[in-house]
């Protein structure tokens, strides 16, 4: 632990935090855009910035990546936080002048001188890039990056062509503060050519990376699951089988195994399409049991077990 101060309170953190994790902790209220609890410190939209002195020497730096240290003097509303702040909400009111988010924070600290608008009137992007670092970092899939520079800066898929690489797990509308990022779950689809429109079943799209993709349904209810690829990713990382995902979580229910009336004939584990049933020990016999982390919920061991042995409920 070690010790430091902020707004005048002397408190402790953990070595390994941050100046923005320590304050957190304590109940002091440090503004965020880019940052996310999931992902690595980024400390790009440098409003989390705060005044820090240490070893006689004062900075400004961003909150969510300077480390705390033993006897660092910390103050988060200091007048120069403040104007530097306001000068990082005025930049964002002249790229993203009807972002709710920036308005609420100009209203906040009173900003109101703007730098001339970049000709980007309907421009809802702040550049956070909680998008893009979640895609990569959370998701893996990196199916969308930053392009361009300056002014001309966007979050874009590669050649601006469909992401080829999305999941449509939805990860970058879920993290975006402003919700440019469209994610949408159509219940009724249809497929047009020149003969003329065939139905199609659920789908998610992502108007932003111009992806479609195929909802599973769940095999009970018939409600949708998640979309195909994202539900291939997890099984190819986490070496499940897609039966797996047959059902929704509320309609998965899990067998249990009468071990009074397992006869270890084995059909139960032949016939799991998922690994979940598994011969245990059982005194000095081994008896069938269901591994509920593994199944799911296809009840086909119940209905090939002859004894009565493998039921639900």
């Amino acid at each position: 632990m070690v010790t430091l101060s902020i707004n005048g309170k002397t408190i402790k953190a953990e070595e390994g935090q941050t100046v923005l994790e320590a304050a957190r902790a304590n109940g002091v209220e440090i503004p965020t855009l880019c940052h996310n609890d999931a992902l690595e410190p980024y400390g790009s939209c440098r409003l989390c910035v705060v005044e820090i002195s240490a070893n006689g020497r004062t900075t400004i730096d961003s909150s969510c990546t300077y480390p705390v240290s033993e006897g660092l003097v910390i103050q988060t509303h200091s007048p120069k936080v403040i104007e530097s702040r306001k000068m990082v909400i005025s930049l964002l009111m002249a790229r993203c002048p009807n972002v709710k988010k920036i308005q609420d924070l100009a209203r906040e600290y009173q900003v109101e001188e703007v730098p001339g608008q970049w000709d980007t009137d309907n421009e809802y992007c702040i550049l956070c890039g909680l998008c893009v670092r979640a895609c990569g970092e959370v998701v893996g899939a990196g199916a969308i990056e930053f392009a361009g520079s300056g002014i001309e800066k966007v979050v874009d898929t590669p050649f601006h062509l469909s992401a080829e690489n999305c999941i449509g797990c939805g990860s970058c509308a879920f993290v975006c503060p402003t919700g440019i990022i469209k994610k949408n779950d159509l219940e009724h689809t249809a497929s047009c050519g020149p003969d003329g429109c065939a139905p199609g079943g659920p789908k998610r799209e992502i108007l932003n990376w111009q992806v479609e993709h195929d909802l599973k349904l769940c095999a009970t209810c018939g409600n949708p699951i998640a979309p195909q690829p994202m539900l291939e990713k997890i099984a190819e990382e986490h070496c499940y089988q897609m039966d797996f995902f047959n059902n929704c979580p509320s309609c998965r229910t899990y067998p249990t195994v009468d071990k009074d009336l397992c006869t270890a004939c084995n059909a139960c584990i032949v016939v799991c399409p998922v690994g979940a049933a598994q011969f245990v020990e059982d005194g000095e016999d081994m008896k069938s049991h269901v591994f509920t982390q593994n199944c799911c919920g296809c009840h086909s061991c119940t209905d090939v077990c002859g004894w009565g042995a493998v039921k639900v409920g």
